[in-house]
């Protein structure tokens, strides 16, 4: 999973988010910044990650055939730059990860 994220700029803290179980899990986020760096290293497994300015409207949803998803799917042994152009005028975002495996983690940077 060695890849170049161009056009991104980390700014503010990095977090990682542990989900078990299909299970969602949630952290905030200070906001303004306009672009977010999700990395999942699950290497046979998606995420789908969410984001929300109340902790009522956050949690993320693993898609299934008999269930629509929330969120943005990202694939196994994957990473990618999200725009979030509304987090910016936000002071706090929440946001959610949700996988379809037993337990995983989530890398997050908010950017610019």
């Amino acid at each position: 999973m060695k890849t170049l994220v161009p056009n991104f700029a980390p700014a503010g803290t990095s977090i990682l988010l542990t989900y078990a179980d299909d299970s969602t899990e949630s952290s905030t986020l200070t906001g303004g910044f306009t672009k977010c760096l999700v990395v999942n290293p699950d290497t046979a497994n998606v995420i789908v990650i969410n984001f929300g300015f109340t902790d009522n409207d956050v949690d993320a949803v693993v898609p299934t055939s008999a269930t629509n998803g929330r969120g943005t799917v990202i694939g196994a042994s994957s990473q990618i730059v999200l725009d979030v152009p509304q987090c910016a005028y936000a002071a706090q975002v929440f946001v959610s990860v949700a996988g379809d495996s037993a337990t995983g983690n989530v890398y997050i940077t908010p950017g610019a």
